[in-house]
């Protein structure tokens, strides 16, 4: 999964999911988690400065953590 958050000083921004059919407000300081591999997703442009921070959780780390596999979301599905 991925996890993202921003910050800076800026103003309307939004991140879609057009997949799902989904817009959410993008404000600083917004941290939003979600499937990455699976959900397509954006941000347009914005008016100020915005940094983006992303983590990321690979598969091999959740094999190593002894978290259990969930069908469809490991790394033999189809993306």
């Amino acid at each position: 999964f991925n996890i993202l958050t921003t910050m800076g000083n800026y103003s309307n921004a939004w991140m879609s999911m057009p997949s799902l059919q989904l817009e959410f407000r993008y404000d600083s300081s917004c941290m939003i988690a979600f499937l990455g591999r699976i959900v397509r997703h954006g941000v347009d442009g914005v008016e100020g400065d915005r940094i983006a921070w992303a983590w990321y959780m690979r598969d091999s780390v959740h094999i190593y953590a002894g978290f259990p596999h969930v069908d469809g979301l490991g790394s033999k599905a189809a993306y």
